[in-house]
C-alpha cells in the first residue's frame, strides 16, 4: 500500500461516520463550494472544514495543499463506503446503531464542552491570569558580558594592559579574539542568567560594576578570557502575546475538568467496575 493510500485509509478510519452526520445538515451559504463529486453526491467546503477542524491535527506536519487533498480523498473514501454500506443494509444493523450513538455522544460532548469553556475562558480571563503570573514571578537577574579569548596567559595579560591604556574593548576583541562566534560583535556574549555561563567567568565579574573589566585573565578549558561586565538587569517578563496561548490552554484544561466535576457532583453516578488508576508513563526518572 502506498504512503498516500495508507494515510487516506487511516484518516478515513479516524473520521469514521463524520460524513454521514454532516450530510444530514441543512445547506448554508458556505456549503456552496464543492470540493468533490461522487455520483450525485457533492462534498462541500463546509464538510471539509468540519473534518479538518476535528482531525486536521493528524496531518499538521503536511503542507496546506497536501493536507487539503488528503482530507478530500478521505471524505471521498468515506462516501463510497457509506453508499456501499447502505446498499448492503448495514445502516439497519444493531452494530451500526451502537456506533452511531457513540459518535453522536462524542459530537454532543465536544460541542457542549466548547460552548461551556468559551463562557469561562475569554480574553479577559487570559489577561487576568497573565497579570497574576507576572506579578507572582520572582525577578531573574541577568548580566551582559563581553570577552576576548586568547591562547595564552601572556597574550591575555597583554590585552589587559592595552585596555588599561584605554583602548576600546570592542575594537580589541574584533582584532584579536579567538572566539569566532563573538568577535564580530566585539566579544558580546549577550545577556545570561546566573548559572548559565562558565562559572569561572561568573566568578570574575562578580565584583565588577558595569563598564569595568577583570584585571586578571580568566582561565577555562577554552583558553584565557579577558572579560568585561557590560550591564546588569532583571530579565524582562515575557509578553502577553508570547504566553497567552499557553495560558489559554491551561485555563481551558482547568475549565474542562471543573465542568465534568460539576456534572458528576450534580448527578447520581454509579461506576460498576473497579476504580483502577492507569500506570504512570515512564518519563525516565525515579519517583
Amino acid at each position: 500500500m502506498s504512503n498516500r493510500l495508507s494515510t487516506n485509509f487511516a484518516l478515513a478510519a479516524s473520521i469514521g461516520m463524520l460524513a454521514m452526520t454532516i450530510a444530514s445538515w441543512p445547506a448554508t451559504a458556505q456549503d456552496q463550494g464543492v470540493v468533490a463529486r461522487i455520483g450525485d453526491k457533492e462534498i462541500t467546503e463546509a464538510e471539509l472544514a468540519t473534518a479538518a477542524a476535528m482531525y486536521g491535527d493528524e496531518l499538521a506536519a503536511m503542507p496546506e495543499d497536501a493536507k487539503r487533498s488528503v482530507m478530500v480523498d478521505a471524505l471521498i473514501d468515506i462516501e463510497l463506503a457509506r453508499t456501499a454500506g447502505r446498499a448492503a443494509g448495514l445502516d439497519q444493523t444493531e452494530e451500526f446503531r451502537r456506533q452511531a450513538a457513540f459518535l453522536e455522544g462524542q459530537a454532543l460532548r465536544a460541542v457542549f464542552m466548547e460552548a461551556e469553556i468559551a463562557k469561562r475562558v475569554d480574553e479577559a480571563a487570559v489577561r487576568k491570569a497573565y497579570d497574576a503570573h507576572i506579578e507572582a514571578a520572582q525577578p531573574v537577574e541577568e548580566f551582559r558580558v563581553r570577552q576576548i579569548l586568547l591562547g595564552s596567559e601572556a597574550d591575555a595579560a597583554a590585552v589587559i594592559e592595552r585596555l588599561k591604556a584605554r583602548e576600546d574593548f570592542t575594537t580589541v576583541a574584533k582584532e584579536g579574539s579567538l572566539d569566532e562566534a563573538s568577535k564580530t560583535s566585539g566579544g558580546d556574549l549577550g545577556f545570561m542568567a546566573k548559572g548559565t555561563s562558565l562559572p569561572e567567568i561568573e566568578e570574575a565579574i562578580a565584583g565588577l560594576s558595569p563598564g569595568e573589566f577583570a584585571d586578571k585573565p580568566v582561565q577555562t578549558a577554552f583558553g584565557y578570557h579577558v572579560v568585561q561586565l557590560e550591564e546588569v538587569r532583571n530579565q524582562p517578563s515575557p509578553t502577553f502575546d508570547a504566553l497567552a496561548p499557553q495560558i489559554r490552554q491551561m485555563l481551558e484544561a482547568q475549565a474542562a475538568q471543573q465542568i465534568i466535576a460539576d456534572l458528576r457532583s450534580s448527578t447520581k453516578v454509579e461506576k460498576l467496575v473497579p476504580d483502577v488508576q492507569p500506570p504512570q508513563a515512564d518519563d525516565g526518572h525515579d519517583h
